[in-house]
């Protein structure tokens, strides 16, 4: 039978649950980066200052009902807005496919907090720490309670030590033949994080993946003769915001293990 009524219905409540996190986390993000506070003050256009509606605060329905424009003072609203939402939703839903409902639950914090750092280092090259070094954290006691689907304590602490240690040593030499640093070290305590939540394993495949992916688009953007996305002060050369490459990866990894470790080995070997 290809219609599993029970399936569709869950898959629909977790596509509008994933869309209100999403609504959520823009905001979180927005502004985290202006340095304002995310956590008690009540959601306001960015424009005028005004108190959003309830319907204004509904995810997609607060940017397509009203054609994309805020309601009160008629200023556009940034299309991310509509795009992260949807994407978590959809994120949501093939989590929940993918790895069941006790384990997309226990994930749930892991996906939340990268959305967060793709979209603050998108915007303004900042990985929080409260997401990466708060997300280790909080990734040593889901570990330490045994809960399914994440590594053992010893596994744990020696993915977050490699992947802290690898891309710290990286990035020292890099600055001992460049002269300048390559990597943020916002980067270098996110692949902690990821080291903590999925153990060594992950390590290399994340970290062989998104230098893929950046190289490709570092060439790409060499060839249509693009300036990369941002140019950072303490450098003379436009760098791109790595962890933007990290945080897909590490997502494709948690959904998408087996695959992700098959090019791997074949490389290796």
């Amino acid at each position: 039978m290809f219609f599993d009524a029970q399936v569709t219905f869950a898959s629909v409540v977790v596509f509008l649950i994933g869309l209100c996190f999403g609504s959520f986390l823009n905001v979180v993000a927005l502004r985290y980066v202006l340095s304002e506070d995310w956590i008690k003050t009540p959601s306001a256009c960015f424009s005028c200052g005004v108190k959003l509606s309830f319907s204004q605060n509904l995810p997609v329905w607060g940017w397509l009902g009203h054609g994309g424009k805020a309601s009160c003072c008629g200023a556009k609203l940034p299309l991310r807005y509509l795009l992260v939402e949807l994407f978590c939703g959809g994120l949501a839903v093939l989590s929940y496919v993918q790895l069941g409902l006790s384990m997309s639950l226990i994930f749930s914090l892991f996906f939340m907090l990268n959305v967060v750092i793709f979209l603050t280092d998108l915007e303004d090259f900042i990985i929080p720490d409260f997401a990466s070094l708060g997300g280790a954290a909080a990734g040593l006691l889901m570990v330490c309670a045994g809960l399914d689907g994440l590594p053992t304590l010893r596994e744990a602490v020696i993915g977050g030590v490699f992947g802290f240690g690898l891309l710290y040593a990286i990035n020292a030499a890099y600055k001992l033949w460049r002269g300048h640093d390559g990597l943020g070290f916002g980067d270098v305590k996110l692949m902690a994080m990821y080291g903590v939540w999925l153990g060594p394993v992950a390590i290399l495949p994340i970290l062989f993946f998104s230098s893929l992916a950046g190289a490709i688009l570092g060439i790409v953007l060499i060839l249509l003769n693009k300036t990369p996305l941002m140019a950072a002060e303490t450098q003379q050369a436009p760098v791109l915001p790595y962890g933007c490459f990290l945080v897909p990866a590490a997502i494709l990894w948690v959904l998408f293990a087996d695959s992700f470790a098959l090019p791997i080995f074949l490389i290796a070997s």
